[in-house]
């Protein structure tokens, strides 16, 4: 199996980690009821700690605890499955081609405002799959910057979020992935997402609080000149590239061409472990 999009011996002669730090985790796995990770999957939990061993060990253990917590997020990880085909028809997704000093740039908005549709555990997952997919991306990003587009979200979608999900979902992305959040950045924001943030705050460390950024389209050209260039959006948000749907076709793409990865990564979990 190597869907990884990058080589071992390439990231370790561009000085992005170690062998001796690779080889540090290795052994440490041997030790602990967790998977045996693949290189590839180690240097991406590195890379995304700053090679910081220890975090990355911390890292590793809440990754593979949150799985085992919530099975049906990382089981059947397939996306011609109805669940996740439907969510494709209410979420668009991309990611952007190129990068802003290292950075991979990522965009998620609905492409189908009716609430009825949006089923979040789905949306959960298709989010968890595709921050894998970036994960093992050629070139390892130094991190992922996220745009949430959220014109046409209401307070109804707010009716089909679940609390104890979210929080789940919150300490996934903010302890567990293996790749920095560098930043996140609501456009099109309004009352409903004001409502919606403040339910899920209690659950944001300081920290990533400070790197959420709220903008409209009064404020857009402080974005462009702030945060993110217009060489690197699509014109879906007055940008020079692309729009988001052509985007969006090449990331189900490289999705699908990760589908051996996904039952890979299942089989490799044990099937009781579980840390919390």
């Amino acid at each position: 199996m190597n869907n990884f999009g990058f080589n071992v011996n390439e990231v370790i002669e561009k000085n992005r980690t170690t062998i001796e730090d690779i080889e540090h985790i290795e052994e440490w796995l041997t030790t602990e009821t967790l998977p045996k990770l693949a290189r590839e999957q180690i240097i991406a939990f590195l890379i995304s700690c700053d090679n910081d061993r220890k975090m990355t060990k911390r890292t590793i253990k809440c990754n593979y605890a949150l799985k085992s917590s919530s099975p049906d997020l990382f089981t059947n990880r397939n996306i011609r499955g109805t669940e996740l085909e439907n969510i494709l028809n209410v979420i668009h997704g991309c990611e952007i081609p190129h990068r802003l000093n290292g950075y991979l740039i990522g965009i998620s908005k609905l492409n189908d405002t009716n609430y009825r549709n949006f089923n979040l555990v789905a949306y959960i997952k298709l989010v968890t799959m595709s921050l894998e997919t970036i994960c093992f991306r050629e070139n390892v990003p130094e991190g992922l910057i996220l745009i949430l587009d959220c014109k046409g979200f209401s307070l109804m979608h707010l009716s089909h979020v679940k609390i104890n999900i979210l929080k789940w979902f919150l300490q996934y992305v903010q302890e567990a992935i293996p790749i920095k959040l560098k930043s996140i950045h609501v456009v099109n924001s309004s009352s409903a997402i004001e409502v919606g943030f403040n339910l899920i705050k209690p659950f944001i460390r300081n920290e990533t609080i400070q790197n959420v950024h709220f903008h409209s389209l009064r404020t857009m050209e402080f974005f462009y000149e702030n945060h993110i260039p217009k060489s690197y959006l699509p014109k879906d948000y007055g940008g020079e590239l692309e729009a988001v749907s052509y985007y969006h076709e090449q990331s189900l793409e490289r999705l699908n061409r990760m589908h051996q990865y996904f039952e890979f990564e299942e089989q490799q979990r044990y099937k009781d472990f579980n840390f919390l």
